[in-house]
């Protein structure tokens, strides 16, 4: 019989089938979820609080979840404090395209990015001064996992945090994990030569802790974030999501301005530098942003059309059944197609177009 003890919070930074390897202090423990917790149907993901109890017996338990500050669902991490945009300033090539897309998405899910560009032994002067002066309104760190370069800053910006790598594969992100720890081993891949591109060679979602200066903090190399598909935004909202817009946001003549026409009422164009590649992949993006509004628009139109002409209810009920079966069809054949391409970051624009997902995820 084991002896009571109170319950204990711990961080849950693994799950392999129906066990949770929790963190509480400096140890971790292998534990199970209490029956009436799967009864209520609890989903316990990586990065959820929770209470233990039992600590002494040889299967710990999971009592209770505790409530979430954020919930991430691919990859499916929960309580994320920042998330670290990797991307390597070659092999391959730096992308700003990515880069806005993932920032996009990032500050969509109300968290906070943070650059991070991965192989900085390979960057030359200029390119360094270009990506500082495009993404001066974000953190930013130079890193390098080959010469240990801006290391101990990237350390300090995890402590006491929970952290997400996010990326295209190939960019470095495992080895960085690697060089933060070094009690880790995570795989790497090499970088396809021919497509400038690489593999990804995470499989599962885990937290890796790392220590600095006596803290510490927890990061996930997860696989399956990606910014394949651009949040469902208004296009009048997409402003919104750029931090240097913000002081000329609400001072244009009109309050549907998308800072798109030089025509003099924009103050957003009249007080930023439309010459950089930050501002044109907006408009990228807000022509992306705009059709698809456009598509969720004509799609809601088409099937209240569909409703209104069902007479009776049986009938209105099989159209609405109907469209809901369409619907579904389409979103598993745009993720077969996903799928099929293997490597998103092998996308080219015009595929990227192509890809409409209605159910959009991080």
């Amino acid at each position: 019989m084991h002896s009571p003890q109170a319950n204990l919070s711990g961080l849950v930074i693994k799950q392999e089938a129906n066990f949770y390897s929790v963190a509480l202090g400096e140890r971790v423990y292998l534990c199970s979820m209490r029956a009436n917790l799967k009864k209520a149907g609890e989903n316990i993901r990586v990065g959820d609080r929770v209470q233990l109890e039992e600590l002494d017996a040889e299967r710990p338990v999971i009592a209770e979840l505790l409530p979430r500050q954020s919930v991430l669902h691919k990859p499916a991490v929960a309580n994320v404090d920042q998330v670290l945009i990797v991307m390597s300033c070659l092999q391959p090539d730096f992308n700003p395209m990515l880069i806005d897309r993932l920032l996009l998405a990032v500050l969509w899910e109300g968290l906070q990015p943070v650059i991070c560009v991965s192989k900085a032994d390979l960057m030359d002067e200029e390119l360094a001064e270009w990506i500082q002066e495009e993404y001066a309104v974000f953190p930013l760190l130079m890193v390098s996992a080959e010469s240990g370069a801006g290391l101990d800053n990237l350390r300090q910006q995890l402590m006491q945090r929970v952290s997400v790598l996010a990326g295209a594969s190939g960019v470095g992100k495992s080895s960085l994990v690697n060089q933060l720890n070094a009690e880790l081993q995570l795989a790497t891949g090499e970088v396809n030569q021919k497509l400038g591109s690489g593999k990804h060679t995470t499989r599962h979602v885990s937290l890796h802790r790392i220590d600095h200066q006596g803290q510490s903090g927890w990061v996930a190399d997860s696989p399956g974030f990606s910014a394949l598909q651009l949040p469902p935004l208004e296009p009048v909202q997409l402003g919104n999501y750029y931090p240097e817009f913000a002081p000329w946001l609400g001072q244009c003549a009109f309050g549907d301005c998308l800072h798109e026409q030089p025509d003099g009422d924009c103050a957003v164009q009249a007080g930023i530098d439309t010459d950089t590649e930050r501002y044109y992949n907006y408009l990228r993006l807000l022509d992306e942003v705009q059709t698809q509004h456009r598509q969720r628009r004509d799609s809601s139109s088409k099937t209240e059309a569909l409703t209104k002409r069902a007479v009776g209810k049986n009938q209105r009920e099989q159209v609405l059944k109907l469209g809901t079966e369409g619907r579904a069809r389409s979103r598993r054949t745009q993720r077969q197609l996903i799928e099929q391409v293997g490597n998103w970051a092998e996308l080219d624009e015009d595929l990227l177009e192509t890809l409409n997902p209605d159910e959009w995820r991080i």
